[in-house]
């Protein structure tokens, strides 16, 4: 595999097409843009360092971007990482300069917004669980930062999971939060040591 362009598996491609046709309200759809603006963040930081990708593949929390025949610095990565929650948080302000003459750029707006924000936590299978572990491997030895990273992880986890679980008793709304939260949980223990 490989080329100029990442491809995305035909799976994925089947599972968003048949989201976007079911869901008569166009959330699914607006959300979908808003996480291909992320992934074009990620895409203008590799054109941008020059870092050749050969596949955009999903996975359980979203979307990975495979690159093609060499290692990142801890620099390249970090820049990498954060182009996603910048141009994610970047389309939130755009789209909320268009509330007041397109409703549907609120959803767009909040998606972008939800989508930023959570991607710059520090859990580890996260952009900002990404960017600080390049953080720490430049300042400490591969097995402290990897101790580190975990316990920060952890720590975000848990508090992800407890402000999912208020708003599930709080308002009864949210279930889908509760679930991510706990996809993340079991991510999280099932890589056991690994990062």
């Amino acid at each position: 595999m490989g080329g100029r362009y990442p491809r995305l598996t035909p799976l994925a491609a089947v599972a968003l097409l048949g989201m976007i046709v079911i869901d008569r309200s166009g959330v699914c759809a607006i959300t979908a843009l808003a996480a291909l603006l992320h992934e074009a963040g990620h895409l203008t930081a590799a054109a941008f360092l020059h870092v050749p990708i050969a596949a955009l593949r999903p996975d359980t929390l979203g979307a990975r971007l495979e690159v093609k025949g060499r290692m990142l610095s801890y620099g390249e990565e970090w820049i990498l990482c954060a182009f996603g929650p910048l141009f994610s948080l970047l389309g939130a302000a755009a789209g909320a300069l268009l509330w007041a003459s397109c409703p549907r750029a609120q959803i767009f707006s909040c998606a972008s917004l939800l989508l930023g924000l959570l991607n710059l936590l520090p859990i580890h299978t996260f952009d900002g669980g990404r960017m600080l572990a390049c953080t720490l491997s430049r300042i400490a030895e591969p097995r402290t930062a990897e101790r580190i990273l975990r316990a920060v992880s952890f720590a975000f986890l848990i508090l992800l999971w407890m402000s999912a679980v208020y708003v599930l008793l709080r308002t009864g709304d949210g279930l889908s939060l509760f679930c991510f939260s706990m996809s993340l949980f079991a991510t999280f223990f099932q890589e056991g040591g690994r990062s």
